[in-house]
């Protein structure tokens, strides 16, 4: 299968799902572990000065979990210098 198939099947598999919050963030995390997990294989972390470290899912579990209004982001500037990455 071409990488344009495997594109287009990919977000025929995914669409359905879009609709939903809670599906989203399942799906954006699954990806993010992709990234994570390509990275310590290829050695691109070590590159960086830093170790990755497993994370207990009494932990993952609130990753993402903060949110903040516009005024609040345009209220602090150290959040939208880190917000704005």
């Amino acid at each position: 299968m071409e990488t344009v198939q495997l594109r287009a099947e990919l977000f025929r598999e995914m669409s359905p799902l879009l609709d939903s919050d809670k599906m989203l963030r399942k799906m954006l995390f699954f990806v993010r572990t992709l990234f994570t997990e390509q990275e310590i294989e290829t050695g691109s972390r070590k590159a960086k000065g830093y170790k990755m470290k497993p994370v207990s899912p009494e932990i993952e579990k609130w990753s993402g979990c903060a949110s903040f209004t516009e005024d609040e982001i345009a209220g602090d500037p150290r959040l939208k210098a880190i917000l704005s990455r």
